[in-house]
């Protein structure tokens, strides 16, 4: 089975016509290995009189929680929603993580000249060292992972506020209406907590992530020179010669940015940079440190 095709919802406080009851049971019979069914549904078109006790609800909550990593299953399969869109992806081999943003794996430029950094410094008239600096404590000096994706935090409270706060409660490891930092997983971890949330809304996810070696945030795509974040997040897949042209786009766009980094004035860079919460990591201290560090090499 390559493709689950349905006429209305399925699954606690669904329509459930007897055919896509069926639908469903068949295609969760075929992924039983990925969501932990230790028997095979029965395809009989039937919820039974409390459609929440059926087995069926409980393997589509199954699959939500494993396969879309909801802490708060609904049971239910809307048409062309984000689990109808889960099951047909996992039905058609798709689950890798980048297949989720685009139709191929890009293989990355990965690294930066001495070169490119130069004609950086050069744009924003400011000396290499402070580039490298913000560089170092950024991603430190990596703008991709082992597995050839570009590095990424996703803000939890970012994706609240562009979906009007919709998932808090039934998406909370996701979306928060406040930061919160026991939610990031950090390294490769960040990409399943991005995937659900694309899953509820691509474009807010998107922005509400940041990206490569400089951690610049999706929704501010514009600054950093692109039309829209489809276009900046796929610049980020490609290189980290494009992670830089980015971040200078975005310094050159904020005249306290420029400013600060031109006179190494790493309080203001970072109050600027990261948001008043700077101070929780010693966000300036950092960027000091890594500054004379290079200054000296």
């Amino acid at each position: 089975m390559k493709q689950l095709a349905l006429s209305a919802s399925v699954g606690d406080g669904g329509v459930n016509k007897q055919e896509d009851i069926r639908a469903i049971q068949q295609a969760l019979n075929c992924l039983k290995n990925h969501i932990g069914l230790s028997e095979l549904l029965s395809v009989d078109g039937s919820l039974g009189q409390v459609p929440s006790n059926s087995n069926t609800v409980k393997a589509i909550c199954s699959f939500q929680r494993k396969i879309m990593g909801f802490s708060r299953p609904d049971g239910r399969v809307d048409c062309w929603e984000s689990t109808h869109k889960a099951i047909n992806e996992l039905l058609q081999g798709s689950d890798n993580k980048a297949e989720w943003f685009f139709p191929s794996k890009v293989e990355p430029q990965v690294g930066l000249a001495e070169s490119d950094y130069q004609h950086a410094a050069e744009l924003l008239s400011c000396d290499i060292a402070a580039i490298k600096a913000v560089s170092d404590v950024e991603s430190a000096g990596k703008g991709f992972l082992p597995d050839g994706l570009p590095c990424i935090l996703f803000e939890a409270h970012q994706f609240s506020k562009f979906t009007d706060h919709q998932y808090d409660s039934s998406q909370p490891a996701i979306s928060s209406r406040k930061w919160n930092r026991s939610l990031y997983k950090g390294g490769e971890a960040e990409y399943p907590r991005l995937k659900q949330a694309i899953q509820l809304d691509r474009t807010a996810a998107l922005k509400s992530a940041s990206w490569g070696r400089y951690q610049i945030m999706g929704f501010n795509h514009k600054s950093a020179g692109y039309l829209d974040v489809e276009s900046y997040v796929q610049a980020m897949f490609e290189s980290e010669r494009n992670h830089l042209i980015a971040f200078v786009y975005f310094i050159k766009s904020d005249r306290h940015l420029l400013s600060a980094i031109q006179n190494h004035q790493w309080e203001a860079f970072a109050r600027h940079y990261n948001g008043p919460s700077y101070q929780t990591n010693h966000y300036d201290e950092k960027l000091r440190q890594a500054y004379e560090k290079h200054s000296i090499a």
